[in-house]
């Protein structure tokens, strides 16, 4: 199973962040989107670069939302958020093998998402999370029940969301359904991050 690491560096020191970058260096199944929310467009190049010196060039990197910085940065893509720029007018705007990620939160937004030709889909949340509290109840893993089978596109969807190596298992009916699973404290918060990618990659 895939493995995306959404970055949440200002939850942490700068110095365990870079540690967290360190663990995941060529880890297997391994995306890593930098969101880098209210730094400047500098220190996120900046952070952009240590992220790919640290992690490799077998590890994918995406930057979140603006994908001039993406470019500028040499990242493989960007994600687009669900109040992000059209993924069409970024496929105008962007080199060829450049990717775009969309991040949705339903399974008819994913849908939507798929067919657009995005390469990488998050829906969520699955489960429970404080972040995303506010906005409601969560899907419930049912929900990627209604997402397209993934033997019909070429888009890697990621189930983000209260994702804990405890209740992947949960997901596992669903795993015709969705690439891999995504998450910010899997793997902030682990002891052992790299540990924690390379035993979901094996599931």
């Amino acid at each position: 199973m895939k493995t995306l690491y959404v970055t949440d560096r200002p939850a942490v020191s700068d110095e365990r962040f870079e540690a967290v970058l360190e663990s995941l260096a060529g880890a297997p199944l391994l995306t890593v989107q930098l969101r880098e929310k209210g730094a400047s467009d500098r220190q996120t190049i900046a952070w952009a670069a240590a992220a790919r010196r640290a992690l490799g060039p077998d590890v994918a990197l995406y930057v979140n939302r603006r994908f001039d910085l993406a470019l500028a940065s040499g990242a493989e893509g960007v994600h687009l958020p669900s109040d992000g720029l059209p993924l069409p007018r970024v496929r105008a705007n962007t080199p060829r093998g450049f990717r775009v990620g969309v991040s949705t939160h339903s399974a008819a937004e994913a849908a939507e998402a798929i067919s657009g030709g995005a390469d990488l889909v998050v829906i969520g949340p699955v489960f429970s999370t404080p972040a995303k509290a506010p906005l409601g109840d969560p899907l419930g893993p049912e929900a990627l029940r209604d997402l397209p089978p993934a033997r019909e596109h070429g888009s890697d969807v990621f189930a983000i969301g209260g994702i804990s190596e405890e209740n992947v298992a949960l997901l596992e009916p669903y795993r015709d359904r969705i690439s891999g699973v995504a998450g910010i404290r899997l793997f902030q918060d682990a002891p052992d991050p790299g540990a924690v990618a390379r035993r979901i990659a094996r599931r």
